[in-house]
């Protein structure tokens, strides 16, 4: 008999670095204070995700009380020498320039390739699978674009997803046995907790 299995992943809400278009990937920025979100109903025991504090910050604000396991395996991709800078300090460079041609094998100055974030991304969520039942995880806007880009029952390329600040994206698979093989999930949606968030 068929055992449904769900994984839900949560985008942190917004830094100030994220609302002045920084590259704001393991600076440890809080979120923005003040900010209104819709309440949410989930029965979490346990929340799994990124160890940077706007990820710790954002657990606490949807799901005060529930235990937090910190791991810096879903941290957002390092953009190195490159982190608090924006497109238009950066546009001139020929290094970023190349690198935003080839995101995916070359890496920011002492940051890492899309492809190594991926790489410690799967893991750790192949991992967590296995370990817990019906995970909530939140993380950041590269490490959900690549897991839907992977498991989600619609194909896109990772830069057509929108994972604004604030989503929560579900996805159901018939079996856990389905998500470790690499199947795509049977059903997906999306729910915005914030109003008017778009990053």
């Amino acid at each position: 008999m068929a055992n449904p299995f769900t994984v839900i992943l949560v985008r942190h809400l917004p830094t100030q670095g994220n609302r002045d278009k920084k590259y704001i990937g393991w600076t440890d920025e809080p979120i923005i204070t003040g900010m209104k979100t819709k309440k949410i109903t989930y029965d979490a025991k346990q929340i799994i995700g990124s160890d940077l504090m706007r990820c710790k910050q954002t657990a606490d604000q949807l799901f005060s009380g529930v235990p937090y396991t910190e791991n810096a395996n879903f941290r957002e991709c390092s953009f190195g020498e490159w982190e608090q800078k924006t497109y238009n300090v950066l546009k001139e460079e020929p290094q970023y320039r190349n690198w935003l041609d080839d995101p995916r094998q070359m890496a920011p100055p002492n940051g890492e390739s899309m492809e190594a974030m991926e790489s410690r991304v799967l893991l750790a969520f192949l991992k967590i699978v296995e370990q817990v039942e019906h995970p909530i995880i939140v993380t950041h806007g590269g490490p959900i674009r690549f897991l839907l880009t992977k498991f989600a029952n619609i194909d896109k390329s990772f830069w057509e997803w929108e994972v604004p600040h604030g989503t929560v994206n579900t996805l159901h698979w018939d079996s856990k046995e389905a998500v470790l093989e690499g199947k795509r999930c049977m059903s997906f949606s999306v729910e915005h907790l914030m109003e008017n968030e778009r990053m």
